[in-house]
């Protein structure tokens, strides 16, 4: 019986040597805020660097940014692209799917769909600031708004990267600026 404990008791050793010797200073893959630019496209946040050698590695990406009013009340979306563009390795521009306008983004007692008429929304945007979005009147698929702005933006990775923290709040004063609408 002695004889046989001892190859178990080595074996048990030895997986664990292995397990702490492997899981050390590796981070575990998960959603990190990797970089953050300003309504010019200057940094806030992180590297953008990092950010984009995340999607040269294949990982998927999601964009936040938000605003917060002068009564204080404030509002943080956050949408995963469907399209990504790498642009001159220098920048990222994304496309959104298509979701539902909302009755109200500042008080969850008040959001609801937009049914009058149902409308989806559609947009870009990219790191250097610029975000471009388009409303369409459903099941007309008549384009009732299009809106050029400039957003303060958190992008985050699905990744290993190491990152600073939890990033920036995206709920800030001239976090989004109009600068034409259509329609």
């Amino acid at each position: 019986m002695k004889l046989m404990l001892i190859p178990v008791l080595c074996l048990l050793a030895l997986l664990g040597f292995i397990s702490i010797s492997t899981n050390h200073n590796v981070p575990a893959a998960g959603w990190r805020p990797l970089y953050a630019n300003d309504t010019a496209g200057r940094v806030l946040y992180g590297d953008k660097r990092v950010l984009l050698r995340a999607v040269r590695q294949g990982c998927p990406v999601r964009v936040a940014w938000g605003e917060k009013l002068s009564d204080g009340t404030t509002d943080i979306e956050y949408a995963t692209p469907d399209f990504t563009s790498l642009v001159n390795d220098s920048d990222l521009v994304v496309q959104f799917p298509a979701s539902m306008i909302q009755t109200d983004y500042m008080n969850a007692h008040r959001s609801f769909l937009k049914t009058d008429p149902p409308t989806a929304w559609r947009a870009l945007m990219s790191t250097d600031g610029h975000y471009h979005q388009f409303h369409q009147a459903l099941p007309a698929g008549e384009v009732t708004r299009i809106m050029y702005l400039r957003a303060a933006m958190c992008w985050y990775a699905f990744s290993g990267e190491e990152n600073n923290g939890p990033g920036p709040d995206m709920a800030i004063r001239g976090g989004i600026v109009l600068d034409s609408m259509v329609r």
